[in-house]
């Protein structure tokens, strides 16, 4: 992949927090080679700041190595002195930690218990063993006590099952966590938890996943909790996901009251004004603008560590929502012009409406393919409103007969008691 015009990768990475930083480091360093050593790099100097992993440190140098050896550089060499004492360091630590737990086990203190198989977590989750992260995590759910001590148990499962990318178990802890009574901090909390619930959602099977996701963050997501988010996703990639997955999903009322009405999604639009632009050209109808901008983004969507996959995909979704719009108020469209509007070739639109109109049933249309016109199945309006007459009125017809049935069954005295 070329790298895009318009993504400064330090600035791009500065917006995060945490250890995300590393996985979209390594991310883009493997789908965008151009920006492959800038990536790789970072990664090496956050993998030795934030975690004592010393498989990831020798495995992401080896990337940067072959990065530089492809650009005809000097490798970097290891840093042994930090492996050996980072290694030695894990040793001592987990033996501390196992004597811990197991002197509190003795005490039956539940709260001491529950703190000591959380820390042995954060330990094996730090060094990059995420089997045994899990099962600590896990079992300080017999622990637990207050809704805090819930609250905190989910947010390990969840961000342990994120890193090995087991998203259907994010969604379950997501779920149970939302449903803990009293939830501390609550306005915060729930919207780290659309930040995850969305991310999860985003790679499951279900068909209106992209509604789901926009959803979760154009409504669920509180203005004040964007300081906060960043160790999930960027306040931009709320703006981002959501508003991509908006404009691939919802009703044109849906999206009349995003853009105009929801102040606190308008907020994060406001940090990405090309997203915001993206969905005022699309609900004004300028197919034409709109799809030149988003082509212009979408290599840098691409290396967007959960979007990148698809952002094919939801542009695809957009565009097809987009063509059913055009097709509505016309009886015969020319398909060259169409295709104009819409930035693509004329044999990629009729790929497109093929599959709009006979697999997808979702265009009541037929084509020429020969003189390249679409001509649309017009309803006959009147004959409808007909039908949905009749319809009403024997439904009408219907309730009226059994509500005088059970008058006359109460005036004879003739109920079950």
């Amino acid at each position: 992949m070329t790298t895009p015009n318009n993504i400064d990768f330090e600035a791009y990475i500065n917006s995060y927090q945490g250890e995300t930083r590393i996985c979209r480091a390594l991310f883009i360093g493997e789908h965008c080679p151009s920006l492959a050593i800038e990536a790789y790099r970072f990664a090496v100097d956050q993998v030795k700041l934030l975690t004592t992993d010393t498989n990831l440190y020798l495995s992401s140098l080896n990337k940067l190595n072959a990065a530089l050896t492809r650009q005809g550089q000097q490798p970097v060499a290891t840093d042994q002195t930090w492996v050996d004492s980072t290694n030695t360091k894990n040793k001592r630590n987990l033996e501390q930690l196992e004597q811990e737990l197991k002197t509190y086990k003795t005490s039956l203190v539940k709260e001491s218990i529950r703190v000591a198989q959380s820390k042995l977590g954060d330990h094996y989750y730090d060094k990059g063993n995420m089997n045994e992260a899990t099962k600590c995590y896990s079992r300080t759910r017999d622990y637990c006590v207050t809704s805090k001590n819930i609250v905190d148990m989910c947010f390990n499962m969840i961000k342990v099952n994120l890193k090995e990318r087991h998203y259907s178990q994010v969604n379950t802890y997501v779920l149970r966590a939302t449903a803990t009574p009293q939830i501390p901090d609550k306005t915060n909390t729930l919207s780290k938890l659309n930040c995850y619930q969305a991310i999860s959602t985003l790679f499951a099977a279900e068909p209106n996943r992209y509604q789901t996701v926009a959803e979760c963050l154009t409504q669920n997501v509180a203005l004040e909790s964007s300081p906060l988010i960043n160790t999930i996703m960027s306040p931009s990639d709320v703006a981002t996901y959501g508003g991509l997955c908006a404009l691939a999903s919802f009703a044109r009322p849906q999206l009349q009251d995003l853009i105009n009405t929801n102040v606190a999604f308008r907020g994060y639009l406001e940090l990405v004004p090309h997203v915001r632009d993206i969905m005022e050209l699309f609900y004004a109808s300028k197919y034409t603008a709109c799809f030149a901008l988003m082509e212009t983004h979408l290599a840098e969507w691409k290396l967007d560590l959960y979007l990148g996959s698809h952002a094919n995909d939801i542009v695809q979704c957009i565009r097809e929502r987009a063509m059913i719009q055009y097709c509505i108020p016309y009886s015969i469209v020319d398909m060259r012009r169409m295709a104009l509007v819409f930035n693509i070739t004329v044999e990629d639109l009729e790929h497109d409406l093929v599959q709009l109109i006979g697999q997808r049933d979702r265009i009541s249309a037929r084509i020429d393919s020969y003189e390249k016109v679409l001509y649309t199945k017009r309803q006959d309006q009147r004959k409808k409103a007909f039908d949905q007459s009749f319809a009403l009125g024997a439904e009408y017809e219907k309730s009226s007969k059994a509500l005088m049935l059970r008058m006359n069954l109460l005036k004879a005295d003739m109920i079950v008691r």
